[in-house]
């Protein structure tokens, strides 16, 4: 007995030890390749977020802010100089699903006399200084306390490598710099143009 089990034990150590030859599988690899397009979008409109105590929400409408005159000069012409600021904050809902470049453009160089350009006369002003910001809301990302200094001035923000800002607010805000350096103003009418883009580097 003991014979017969241990040749039975023999046989099937061999057949363990011995295993077939693997037979070699076919491989071969697929790739899979799509794409996103890059895109950034602006408001279509603005509403208004915030302002200073001496700035309302009616002033705003569309994509115009009308400041009342007797903040930026007296009724004798002269330029109003204060500390308090004048500013107003608008917000509407953008989106880019990238990185990108935000621009402002001034159109004027700050609030400009509209009727005249070049030097005014002597001992008066043409232009009041603005202050402007544009970065999606509550973030880091973008233009804060820009002031042009000459029509046609511009500034940009590169995003970079930072992580796309997704569905999110955008928001400009616009100041008035009422400092002592403004002399009596030219009669009549003062505005700027703000242009703002944002795009998408090729």
């Amino acid at each position: 007995m003991k014979k017969l089990i241990l040749a039975v034990s023999a046989a099937f150590l061999a057949a363990v030890a011995t295993p077939a030859a693997a037979q070699t599988q076919p491989q071969d690899t697929i790739n899979i390749i799509g794409t996103a397009e890059a895109f950034c979008t602006l408001p279509d409109s603005w509403q208004f977020a915030s302002s200073t105590s001496n700035v309302s929400a009616g002033q705003f409408s569309g994509h115009t802010w009308t400041i009342p005159g007797t903040l930026v000069a007296t009724s004798n012409g002269n330029a109003v100089v204060s500390t308090e600021e004048v500013a107003i904050r608008v917000r509407g809902q953008a989106a880019c699903n990238t990185t990108h470049i935000i621009t402002l453009t001034s159109a004027n160089g700050g609030l400009a006399h509209q009727a005249s350009a070049g030097n005014p006369p002597a001992g008066f002003t043409r232009i009041r200084r603005m202050t402007y910001n544009a970065n999606w809301r509550d973030t880091t990302w973008g233009i804060f306390d820009w002031v042009p200094s000459a029509p046609g001035d511009s500034i940009a923000y590169d995003h970079g490598a930072r992580i796309p800002p997704g569905n999110h607010e955008f928001d400009i805000r616009m100041g008035l710099l009422r400092d002592p350096t403004n002399s009596p103003m030219v009669a009549g009418s003062y505005s700027d143009q703000l242009i703002v883009t944002i795009s998408v580097p090729s």
